[in-house]
């Protein structure tokens, strides 16, 4: 199970394969053992159809059992009671460490006419994990064993305006039994600090979203496309004037990396998107 002790915490994500050969994601997984404190297996991400959660968390933690993985759990996909059924068998299988998050709409994956089902929010799928350490459903009935050893772990954004309601939010959650949250990518640093000014009262450990840029097209598209993420442009400029820009993206992530420790951050979350082969050097670079 997911330590959360440890001075400054490091996890990372890969995603599940799209087929069932799943040597690539054991390949991508086994230089990250040491390094990470845990490894995320997304849950069709970007609405993109993959190998299910849990299956390629399992897989991972038996190929590969020194390392610990999150299994994240999206709202999009199933009702309340697959997604019960999916948590029960993960638990099953050996899965402690679980993420619960709302999910990004089919319509921008690749199955573009698939139905969100969203049968839960958020706030339901962590109560449900609550009431099953209680041994309960969702519903309020029985299961034949308490899951007891889990640590969950829920989303947060630094880039939204109403950063206090946020806090609140994350207040609660906790309350209602979230042991870490994982953040949007951040950039500015104006932004990261606001940010962790915010979540100062946070007991529960708060992992900064880290992306390593590696194009000025990259660094376009994060403006243009995803939500809440802001690439500065100095940092735009930088990539442009780089020898090369994915060496640079790099030095830029370790430059933030070093703020969000002076300024009292409790970890990273490194999100290698479309660098997953190098995710280890990567890391390697910020454990130094």
């Amino acid at each position: 199970m997911l330590s959360l002790n440890n001075n400054f915490l490091i996890t990372c994500e890969l995603a599940p394969p799209k087929g069932p050969n799943f040597d690539e994601l054991i390949e991508n997984a086994r230089p990250l053992k040491g390094l990470v404190n845990a490894i995320n297996i997304t849950d069709g991400q970007g609405g993109n159809m993959r190998m299910n959660s849990v299956i390629a968390s399992y897989l991972v933690q038996r190929e590969i059992p020194e390392i610990e993985t999150i299994c994240q759990f999206v709202c999009r996909d199933r009702n309340q009671i697959g997604l019960q059924g999916d948590i029960l068998g993960g638990y099953a299988l050996g899965l402690r460490n679980f993420l619960a998050l709302s999910g990004d709409k089919a319509a921008g994956g690749d199955h573009p006419k698939a139905k969100d089902v969203f049968d839960f929010s958020t706030d339901c799928l962590i109560k449900t994990f609550k009431q099953f350490a209680l041994g309960l459903d969702f519903a309020g009935n029985k299961i034949n064993e308490p899951l007891s050893q889990i640590k969950l772990g829920a989303a947060a954004h630094p880039g939204i305006e109403d950063l206090k309601t946020q806090a609140a939010k994350m207040k609660q959650r906790s309350q209602e039994g979230v042991n870490f949250f994982q953040t949007q990518i951040v950039y500015e640093e104006e932004q990261l600090k606001r940010f962790l000014d915010s979540v100062s009262d946070i007991k529960e450990p708060v992992l900064i979203g880290i992306t390593p840029l590696k194009s000025v097209k990259m660094a376009l598209f994060m403006n243009e496309k995803v939500f809440g993420v802001q690439v500065p442009t100095a940092i735009i400029e930088r990539l442009e004037k780089a020898p090369n820009a994915t060496q640079e993206g790099i030095k830029i992530a370790l430059e933030l990396i070093e703020k969000i420790k002076q300024l009292g951050g409790q970890g990273v979350h490194v999100m290698a998107i479309g660098q997953e082969k190098e995710l280890a050097n990567i890391i390697k670079q910020i454990v130094v």
